[in-house]
């Protein structure tokens, strides 16, 4: 199986545990994140890191520079990724996100007023991500999944099967492209 992962950080290898990402409705630490085709990956190698500098601006009473922490655009890569054909669970409907975040939701605690019982619909504040993520995770291992594919994903440029795969161990990068500036 091939897939497609956009990151603003260069990888030799993907790590045992997952990096996170930058993904809607806290689901970044559930696994490593890919889509099926690589125009959609390049979002997500898209984004910003902090970088502490002397300012070229800003000095301190004895003329030195001050040290200031900037947010600087990053352009990163989209990975090519090989795997063995997981067993992956598969979220197919008409809302195969909807269908995968209704599960996910179960290990969810999450704060809003006026609602009994919110879901992540209710754009409520989720209290425990990593903890509910770990949970949905661990669940799906148990029941012999590698990862999930939700099928026909609506992303901001277009419809894509999007793909989570709980571990890099058997992850292998076939292809790393530089998005051009």
């Amino acid at each position: 199986m091939i897939i497609y992962h956009g990151s603003i950080k260069k990888l030799d290898h993907f790590p045992k545990k997952a990096v996170v990402q930058n993904l809607p409705y806290g689901i970044d630490t559930i696994g490593f994140w890919f889509t099926s085709n690589a125009d959609s990956a390049k979002p997500f190698a898209i984004g910003t890191e902090t970088v502490i500098q002397k300012s070229d601006t800003e000095f301190w009473e004895d003329g030195e520079p001050k040290v200031v922490q900037i947010e600087r655009p990053v352009r990163g890569f989209v990975y090519k990724v090989y795997m063995d054909e997981p067993n992956l669970k598969e979220y197919k409907s008409e809302d195969s996100f909807d269908l995968f975040m209704k599960e996910r939701d179960k290990y969810c605690d999450y704060f809003t007023a006026g609602k009994k019982n919110p879901t992540w619909k209710d754009k409520a504040t989720l209290l425990n991500k990593d903890e509910a993520n770990t949970a949905v995770r661990h669940h799906l291992m148990k029941m012999g999944y590698e990862g999930i594919v939700i099928r026909d994903t609506k992303l901001d440029n277009g419809i894509t099967d999007m793909y989570c795969i709980f571990s890099g161990d058997s992850l292998y990068i076939a292809e790393v492209i530089p998005l051009d500036d």
